[in-house]
């Protein structure tokens, strides 16, 4: 177990709600209290987005790259929303944008959950339908 963070003597028993730090008595908390604390900003580990490189430049045509306009159609799409209220594909979304083989995970992620399969296509046809057609009318 942890050392009280107040006393810095006794075990502690309890954690403050707030900053998550250790302390072993009510006494101690309320000491604790008198000086505001603040939430624990989320560790490197938890959340350490890859960086994103680009593998052509900008203004070449390719019809699988998200345009402002495909971004704000996400934005305001109802369903989009709807699917996000649910913890679990947050998770998912996390954990592919953290993964070293997004592809890999991505393909096997949608394999074992109809619902994120079925929220991947819905993104697609929200912002690919259109440019799909219109870039093979082009060919």
């Amino acid at each position: 177990m942890a050392i009280c963070k107040v006393c810095e003597k006794a075990e502690s028993k309890y954690k403050c709600p707030t900053c998550r730090a250790p302390y072993c008595s009510l006494i101690c908390f309320k000491q604790h209290k008198e000086t505001p604390c603040e939430p624990p900003t989320p560790t490197q580990e938890q959340h350490t987005r890859k960086e994103i490189t680009p593998i052509s430049p900008p203004d070449e045509e390719d019809p699988s790259r998200l345009t402002p306009q495909d971004l704000e159609k996400l934005q305001y799409a109802k369903e989009i929303h709807d699917f996000l209220q649910y913890p679990q594909l947050r998770d998912i979304i996390t954990k592919l944008d953290t993964s070293k083989q997004p592809e890999k995970d991505l393909d096997l992620i949608r394999a074992q959950d109809p619902v994120f399969d079925e929220f991947t296509k819905l993104l697609v046809d929200i912002t690919f339908k259109d440019k799909l057609a219109a870039f093979q009318q082009k060919k």
